[in-house]
């Protein structure tokens, strides 16, 4: 950390996370009171996303021998 920044300024991560899941959850909460998402939809999209999350880290940890 370079002198001209205070400690004031530095967020840990654990903190940002914190504040994300907060944002996050009020958003949530405000999708659902306004009726712009369902419940179910919501927890469809989150398992649509794990899914497509978990197939493009199977596909990374694929080994491909380039052969010349």
């Amino acid at each position: 950390m370079n002198e001209s920044t205070s400690s004031k300024n530095v967020i840990s991560a654990q903190d940002v996370l914190r504040t994300e899941i907060i944002v996050n959850q009020a958003l949530i909460d405000i999708l659902i009171a306004k009726k712009v998402i369902t419940e179910d939809e919501l927890v469809e999209s989150i398992q649509n996303i794990k899914q497509d999350q978990e197939k493009l880290l199977n596909e990374s940890n694929k080994i491909v021998s380039l052969k010349r």
